[in-house]
């Protein structure tokens, strides 16, 4: 896993790792990478109902691109102790 600062999840166990998987990138990316053209609707109400729609349901995006494992907070590296 990775620490997102963008993350809205919640750690149920209290184990430091998120219970909801994190998708770095926005199903439009996904859509603009494929399709190039579809950069003319980056500030419409289409992609907000999309980004909208994303988050109410993540299995929009693609699960080739998620972390499923997420840490709740940022890891703190020392040459003296471990990250975790």
């Amino acid at each position: 896993g990775n620490f997102w600062s963008d993350y809205n999840g919640y750690d149920l166990g209290r184990d430091g790792v998120g219970d909801v998987p994190y998708h770095p990138v926005k199903l439009f990316n996904y859509v603009v990478n494929r399709t190039p053209e579809a950069m003319v609707l980056l500030r419409s109400l289409f992609v907000s109902l999309l980004n909208f729609s994303e988050k109410v349901s993540p299995s929009l995006t693609p699960a080739n691109v998620a972390d499923n494992a997420p840490f709740m907070q940022k890891l703190n590296f020392s040459k003296d102790k471990p990250a975790y």
